[in-house]
Formats: structure tokens, sequence, C-alpha cells
């Protein structure tokens, strides 16, 4: 029973930590009338592209913490600014698109443009991050460690997305209200 408490209490302080790190790297991806509007913007059927952005963003921290605890090297601050952004071209999607489609195949790119307007400094890694998220749906592969942990996140995400849909049940509901405004 004490180990139990102990694996959950390492559990809270590691997502407490997670979200500090998202909030110091991603503060004005957050902040952006981008974002605010992922939240009005149906995804999966019955979640919103924030909460589905989130999820990716915790998710792929938790990997990246996993990898760096057995010594591998990530790029947390790429990973975090990419993973927020890696969606924010669909917003709109219904005008700016032609079919759904068009959407999941076009997304990406223009994720990657909307990504370079909120952060000026965004590296050409983070941007190849976004552009390769949709691999092996659509797009070109993941050419980075960060890619592919974005890429795993993402589909991970999307599975507990349906999960969520299916079960009217929430995955990591708690963690996104202490990110969210």
């Amino acid at each position: 029973m004490k180990r139990k408490t102990a694996r959950k209490n390492q559990a809270v302080l590691r997502d407490k930590e997670i979200c500090s790190d998202i909030l110091h790297y991603g503060e004005g991806i957050l902040q952006s009338k981008e974002f605010q509007h992922a939240s009005a913007e149906t995804h999966h059927l019955r979640g919103n592209v924030a909460e589905h952005t989130l999820t990716v963003c915790i998710l792929a921290a938790r990997i990246c913490r996993t990898l760096q605890k057995h010594g591998i090297t990530v790029n947390e601050k790429d990973l975090i600014q990419a993973a927020l952004c890696h969606d924010l071209g669909m917003l709109g999607r219904d005008t700016a698109y032609k079919n759904r489609t068009d959407s999941w195949k076009s997304h990406p790119e223009k994720s990657a443009s909307v990504a370079r307007e909120l952060v000026p400094d965004l590296s050409t890694n983070a941007e190849s991050m976004i552009t390769t998220h949709m691999w092996p749906v659509s797009g070109p592969h993941p050419r980075s460690r960060e890619a592919m942990i974005l890429n795993l996140a993402d589909k991970w995400a999307s599975a507990a997305d349906w999960v969520c849909f299916l079960t009217g049940k929430q995955v990591g509901a708690d963690i996104r209200e202490d990110l969210l405004p």
C-alpha cells in the first residue's frame, strides 16, 4: 500500500513539474487568441482542439521525462512548443479547407505557419515536428527524436479522445484545468 501511495505522490509531483514547464515554455502560446479559439473548435467528435492539444503536450512531456531518466537527451522546450502548436492550423477548418480529408492532410503546414507567428524564435526542429506529426496518415516521416515523441503522443491522445467519446470519461482533465486560463 505504501508503494502505491509513493507512486501516486511521484506522479502528482511529476505532473506539477510538467505543468510548470508547459507554462514556462508555452505561456505565450496558451495566452494567444489562436489557442483561446482552439477551446471552441470541436475535435474528435466530442472534445476540442485545446483539450486534445494539452493532452498531447502532457503525454509528450511524460515520454520526455521517462527518456531523460534513462539518459536519453530530449529538447523539452522544442517539444512543448511544437506540441502546443501542432493542431492550430486546423482552426476554422470548415471554411479553411475543402473537406475533413483536406484538413488532416494540410493542417500540419498551416500549424507550422501559425507557430512561426506565435513563437518568433521557433526552432527548425520544432517546425519539423509540427509538419510531420500526421505521419503515417499523411505527410513526411518524423526526422528527430522529438518529432517521433510528438507523433506518438498525438496518436496516443487521439486514441484517448475516442475512448472519452465512447465512455464519457475525460482523460487528464484535472491537469488541463491547471493550464487553461
